[in-house]
């Protein structure tokens, strides 16, 4: 039978018709508006006859994703997350459960916090992090998702700060353990390095014989963490804690927000129960002085406020968590000063510390068995938050 040409024409072009309209759903991977209206004209003739490259390769590229997406999930399923999992409930952790909704609450970032910069970091801080880069996870593994979950925040990438090579290799580690290692760096350094006199920061004039930067130098974060990190300072730069907050903000974008974690110096006496743990205080103290170490400073929340101040950042708010002590907590004090025991000048002056932190074991026992909870209370930890403004420099 012969079909007329005209006839011919109008079959191909309805065809023509079909293949472009059935094509249409894979030029999301087009890479130009030009590159869309050629792709649409050149399959539309390769579909006649039911076959495209162009299909060929979206099917190769479907089999590519939904394959990585496997090999995600079947890492994310081989991770140990039960140490980070608490943080996806609510109460999970008092002081960084507020640091999150702060940020969930701050309109500068909408609940992320972007390029995150750990100042001093450690285990607790790291663990903190990781469950934010697998909050959607966990909150979907999390049994009680709602009132009582954590927000789903979100953070972009990570840089950690540490003046110890041992507490970097244990981060590091660790930072491969949870899965975040390809997140971010896990750097050794410290603050004081290129810090003048007068409180300066010295960019760009470095001393060292190779030229290198200061320690990140040039780089800029959304937000910055200092967890514990002024009282940790007299260990590694005594006397640079009223410098620290200079020498960070120049690493803080505009806008961006700086979270201070700190703990509200033990008094040397109190006159109720909670006195043992002031006792507890100055003997761990005086083990590690005894041992040639250098204890941890830890400084008011007032002077924190204040020398944020002095630095250029706003102060938006603070808020402060009692600390509640029981026997076992008080004991691993006393086991801080019986780790120093054995580079004590003698061993006779050793052996007399044993027993005074005997003693003071004793008697903490003593004091929380009289508790109704078994606890006494004493001090705070805080939590400062603080920003850069706008239109800073």
């Amino acid at each position: 039978m012969t079909i007329s040409r005209s006839y011919q024409s109008i079959v191909l072009l309805f065809v023509s018709r079909l293949s472009a309209a059935a094509f249409t759903p894979s030029l999301a991977l087009s890479t130009s508006v030009t590159h869309h209206c050629n792709s649409i004209r050149s399959s539309s003739q390769l579909r006649l006859f039911g076959s495209s490259r162009f299909g060929k390769k979206d099917k190769q590229l479907d089999h590519q994703m939904e394959s990585a997406a496997d090999v995600a999930t079947q890492k994310m399923a081989q991770l140990d997350l039960s140490l980070i999992k608490k943080f996806a409930h609510k109460n999970g952790d008092a002081l960084f459960g507020y640091i999150e909704e702060c940020q969930v609450d701050d309109p500068n970032n909408k609940g992320s916090f972007g390029r995150f910069l750990d100042a001093g970091t450690g285990s607790h801080s790291l663990r903190w992090m990781a469950s934010i880069l697998h909050r959607e996870h966990l909150l979907a593994n999390t049994s009680n998702n709602g009132a009582l979950s954590s927000p789903n925040i979100s953070m972009d990438s990570f840089t950690a700060i540490t003046a110890d090579e041992n507490m970097r290799r244990r981060v590091f580690n660790e930072a491969k353990e949870l899965g975040i290692a390809d997140k971010g760096d896990v750097i050794i350094g410290n603050w004081n390095e290129g810090v003048g006199k007068d409180g300066t920061v010295e960019f760009g004039a470095s001393d060292t014989s190779d030229g290198s930067k200061l320690l990140l130098e040039g780089q800029q974060f959304d937000t910055i963490l200092a967890d514990y990190l002024v009282g940790a300072i007299d260990g590694f730069s005594p006397y640079f804690q009223d410098l620290i907050f200079n020498r960070l903000v120049p690493h803080l974008a505009p806008g961006g927000r700086l979270y201070v974690i700190g703990l509200q110096p033990i008094p040397d006496s109190v006159n109720s129960p909670a006195n043992i743990m002031c006792k507890i205080r100055r003997v761990r103290d005086a083990c590690i002085l005894l041992a040639n170490h250098r204890c941890y400073r830890e400084y008011p929340l007032d002077w924190i406020e204040r020398h944020l101040r002095k630095s250029g950042l706003n102060v938006v708010q603070s808020r402060t968590y009692p600390i509640r002590y029981d026997h076992a907590t008080m004991v691993r004090q006393i086991n801080v000063g019986r780790s120093k025991l054995k580079l004590f000048p003698t061993k006779g002056m050793a052996a007399e510390m044993v027993k005074v932190l005997d003693d003071l074991e004793k008697e903490s026992l003593e004091v929380t068995r009289k508790q109704a909870d078994g606890r006494i209370t004493l001090g705070y930890d805080y939590v400062v938050v603080a920003e850069r403004p706008v239109d800073s420099d």
